[in-house]
């Protein structure tokens, strides 16, 4: 039996997960996490298969390791310590996002690559979408 893939939405709810992630973080650990969040099992190959949660992880993995050691909650104010919370996950967000970005940069340097390479032009390539005919039959 084929396994179940990950949703859109699914695939977003991990990211976001890794973006907030505090403490030790693994493979193993995040597959724990997304069993229990999503109710259903996944291997570390399966997730690691999608782009985005692999850049996630990474961009968290590098972000654990040079996160300097704060204060701890306990010791800072409430409001403080809800802030610095939020500035850690923003920040997180800006760097799986600038990753993303990135990914998508080199993509677009190998279409426009092989794109001139076959003779298509700027104006070739920005040609609208022909119009699909709904109501036409096809039985004609």
């Amino acid at each position: 039996m084929a396994k179940a893939q990950l949703t859109d939405d699914e695939i977003d709810r991990i990211v976001a997960l890794l973006i907030s992630w505090q403490g030790k973080l693994s493979w193993e650990l995040l597959t724990q996490q997304v069993g229990c969040m999503l109710k259903r099992p996944f291997t570390r190959q399966g997730l690691d298969k999608q782009e985005n949660i692999r850049t996630a992880f990474q961009q968290a993995k590098d972000r654990l390791r040079s996160s300097p050691v704060t204060v701890p909650p306990s010791e800072m104010s409430a409001e403080l310590a809800l802030a610095l919370g939020r500035v850690e996950r923003l920040e997180a967000e800006i760097a799986v996002l600038k990753a993303e970005r990135n990914r998508f940069l080199e993509k677009f340097a190998t279409w426009q690559y092989n794109a001139r390479s076959k003779g298509l032009s700027e104006a070739g390539l920005n040609m609208p979408l022909p119009r699909v005919e709904r109501d036409r039959s096809t039985a004609e």
